[in-house]
C-alpha cells in the first residue's frame, strides 16, 4: 500500500501542507498575471496578499472532503489540524498585527 493511500494523520498533515502552499502559489501567481489587464472593461489592480493566503487556507476544503468521502477519518483530522493551525496564523499575521 502506498504511503498517501493509509489513514494516518501525518499523512493529513503533509497533503494539507502541499496543497496550501500549492494553492497560494498558483493565487499569487494568477493574481500577479492579471495585475493590468482589463476585465469587464476595467483594469484589475489586483488583490491582497492577505486575501490569497486566507483563500489558500480555505480551500483545503478539497482534501477534507475527499477524506470525508473515502472515510479516512484520521487523515481528515490531520487536514483539519493543519487548517485551523493555518488559519490562526493567517488570522494574526495578517488581520490582527
Amino acid at each position: 500500500m502506498h504511503f498517501f493511500q493509509k489513514d494516518h494523520v501525518l499523512v493529513g498533515i503533509i497533503v494539507s501542507i502541499f496543497f496550501t502552499l500549492t494553492m497560494f502559489y498558483c493565487l499569487y501567481t494568477l493574481n500577479g498575471m492579471l495585475i493590468g489587464k482589463e476585465i469587464g472593461g476595467l483594469p484589475f489592480g489586483g488583490v491582497k496578499e492577505r486575501f490569497v493566503s486566507t483563500l489558500a487556507v480555505f480551500f483545503n476544503i478539497i482534501p477534507f472532503i475527499i477524506y470525508i468521502k473515502t472515510r479516512k477519518d484520521n487523515s481528515m483530522r490531520g487536514v483539519g489540524l493543519v487548517t485551523i493551525v493555518l488559519a490562526l496564523f493567517v488570522l494574526v499575521f495578517y488581520y490582527i498585527i
